[in-house]
């Protein structure tokens, strides 16, 4: 009887979806511009205040002042808020509602995804919604192995509940998780969940702060792959 070789061991790389993989700020701009009939300087405001009134409500429920609903809830909470303040024609909200499922790649993410996964286990962390997480990989091409929303800890990050999920998704053999993101707030509590961290500049993410010490740093997805593969 023969006997095959167990495969070498894949390391997991856990990545942020909003922001780090797809243009969220630019996207939903463009939907709103479409939606509303707004160009684009009239509808950064009202992006900058869609995202704000959801980031609002997500710190509320991470600090335990209102219970979880779902990210897209969240979204037609903060469209019909807006309406309701004139910022958006009413006929606008529906559509709007679903445009985070049609947010865009960054231009090196479907690629770069796809490399990465020859190699390693490539898992989704996010605190977009089942739905939308659904709709970004069907609409948009962006493959994992496996993909994890916040709604499955019932809250948001940086809640240390949300890292778990990855934690404790990754793989027996894979090592210590790798999370990847282009917001320094996102790798600060990764790290404190136990996570090693990569950050990935990208427009309108939070950077890292003078005193920070991220694992790595890259300049894009390609980059990531190198570093990661370095010396294997």
């Amino acid at each position: 009887m023969s006997f095959r070789p167990a495969p070498a061991p894949r390391r997991a790389v856990v990545f942020d979806v909003l922001g780090t993989l797809v243009d969220q700020a630019g996207s939903l701009r463009d939907e709103v511009s479409e939606a509303a009939g707004l160009d684009a300087v009239e509808a950064d405001p009202v992006v900058e205040a869609w995202l704000g009134h959801v980031a609002r409500q997500q710190q509320a429920i991470v600090e335990g002042d209102r219970p979880f609903v779902p990210g897209h809830a969240l979204d037609r909470e903060a469209l019909e808020w807006l309406a309701d303040g004139g910022l958006l024609p009413a006929g606008a909200v529906g559509r709007l509602a679903s445009a985070s499922e049609r947010l865009r790649p960054w231009p090196d993410a479907v690629a770069g995804l796809d490399l990465l996964s020859r190699d390693m286990t490539v898992i989704g962390l996010s605190n977009a919604d089942r739905r939308t997480l659904a709709g970004l990989s069907g609409n948009r091409g962006l493959r994992w192995h496996q993909v994890l929303s916040a709604q499955d800890a019932g809250t948001y990050k940086p809640a240390a509940a949300v890292y778990a999920t990855a934690v404790a998704a990754a793989p027996s053999d894979a090592g210590t998780p790798v999370m990847v993101a282009a917001h320094a707030w996102d790798l600060r509590a990764a790290a404190a969940a136990g996570m090693g961290t990569a950050y990935v500049p990208r427009p309108g993410g939070d950077a890292p702060r003078p005193g920070d010490s991220f694992d790595l740093r890259a300049d894009d997805l390609q980059d990531l792959h190198r570093l990661l593969t370095a010396g294997e």
